[in-house]
């Protein structure tokens, strides 16, 4: 009897003893991983909604600018340009601004917080499979692999048209009030700006 419990206790030593290796090594390995993963701080997360900003608000301005021309030149043909539609349409215009900008930035805090949650999914995953497997030099490896992706510039995709709506509206107005002027007011505008009729609008002096 004596010999049977001197092996179990044998066995239970060596149980021990590697359950504790095995923790060391996940220890180990946590740590790397851990190291590995410091580079995901704020500073790399304010640098990624920051490279949509830098990518994103020239095309913005781009737009917008292009949109200025065209509203100058319907107004320019129409002899608006000194009336208080001009007043109208740009306040209409700085506010379809303002929204879009408004959307950039929040577009660029969503890239911001998606590449939060994919760094913490990372991560977790690979504890998960430390933990399962107990390789240390395995999770620094697969560590280090993650972390290289995680950290290779995203492709951006270019904005769409932001204020196609605007002189899709201008051109919509144009055709509603000139079908108006040629059929004798058969067709009737949902509205009358006067930006297409130069006795609606009200000149500045």
């Amino acid at each position: 009897m004596a010999k049977k419990s001197d092996g179990g206790q044998a066995a239970a030593m060596q149980a021990s003893q590697q359950e504790q290796q095995r923790q060391n090594k996940i220890r180990s390995g946590a740590a790397a991983i851990d190291n590995t993963f410091s580079q995901f701080n704020d500073d790399f997360y304010k640098g990624r909604r920051d490279g949509f900003l830098n990518y994103a608000k020239p095309q913005l301005d781009d737009q917008y600018a292009d949109t200025r021309k065209q509203l100058t030149y319907w107004l320019d043909g129409r002899g608006l340009l000194d009336s208080s539609v001009r007043a109208q349409k740009e306040a209409e215009l700085q506010k379809k601004y303002d929204l879009n900008s408004r959307s950039v930035a929040d577009q660029a805090l969503d890239y911001e917080n998606q590449t939060r949650n994919q760094v913490s999914e990372a991560r977790a995953g690979l504890v998960r499979d430390l933990q399962a497997t107990g390789d240390a030099s395995g999770a620094q490896q697969a560590a280090v692999n993650r972390a290289t992706a995680l950290s290779a510039q995203p492709t951006f995709s270019p904005l769409a048209s932001l204020f196609g709506d605007f002189t899709n509206t201008l051109a919509t107005q144009a055709n509603l009030e000139r079908g108006e002027a040629y059929s004798g007011g058969m067709i009737k505008p949902a509205f009358n700006t006067g930006l297409f009729a130069n006795k609606d609008a009200v000149k500045n002096t």
